[in-house]
């Protein structure tokens, strides 16, 4: 979903350097707009319970974000990444890969990586999912900078309720059901980080 030109040539990287202050000031900032309206996630079911749509229209592409399940306990996350050939997300246009990252890859030091490329982990969510179900912290970080390596994090936490199942929710208490990937772009460079997860890290 989130692809960043990090190799370029020397002289294009003199000219991000020079370019870092103006971004520092906010020059650059691009807040991904919404999905269309036709654009959804699948229904939960027993052994699925969608969370949070991810959206990257900068990249044409979004995310569903969900938890396998067994039973009332939580076996992995569950992302399906929807991606388009053309720049109006025409649905003819549409590749969906689905992955499912185990409790065990969640509590390692990596994390669940849920985009990115090799050597650049964009999007990573890691924590421990408690059993029996209850609430759980979890720590979502995104790559801030490509060329520094710098990350940026935030908590959200795994709830349960009697009604609703299975929800996101932020430190204000507020369920998180969509999420807009906030990328930084220089001229030139295009996007090399992502400035927030807005509507997961505030």
């Amino acid at each position: 979903m989130f692809r960043m030109p990090f190799r370029r040539n020397t002289a294009v990287a003199a000219v991000a350097a020079a370019g870092f202050a103006l971004v520092g000031s906010g020059f650059g900032d691009r807040a991904a707009a919404s999905s269309l309206p036709d654009e959804a996630c699948a229904n939960s079911t027993k052994s699925l319970k969608q969370l949070a749509m991810i959206d990257n229209a900068s990249e044409s592409s979004f995310q569903c974000l969900g938890v396998a399940l067994d039973g009332n306990a939580v076996k992995a996350f569950h992302v399906e990444t929807h991606r388009f050939a053309s720049a109006d997300r025409h649905p003819d246009s549409e590749q969906v890969k689905i992955e499912e990252f185990s409790m065990e890859a969640v509590e390692s030091s990596r994390g669940a990586v849920l985009d990115g490329v090799p050597g650049h982990d964009a999007i990573v969510l890691r924590g421990h999912v408690s059993a029996p179900p209850g609430k759980s912290e979890l720590v979502t970080s995104y790559l801030y900078n490509g060329f520094t390596s710098e990350y940026r994090s935030c908590r959200i936490t795994l709830d349960r309720t009697p009604d609703a199942g299975w929800r996101l929710v932020d430190r204000f208490d507020r369920t998180i059901s969509h999420i807009n990937v906030r990328t930084r772009e220089m001229p030139l460079i295009g996007a090399f980080g992502i400035a927030n997860l807005e509507g997961a890290c505030f």
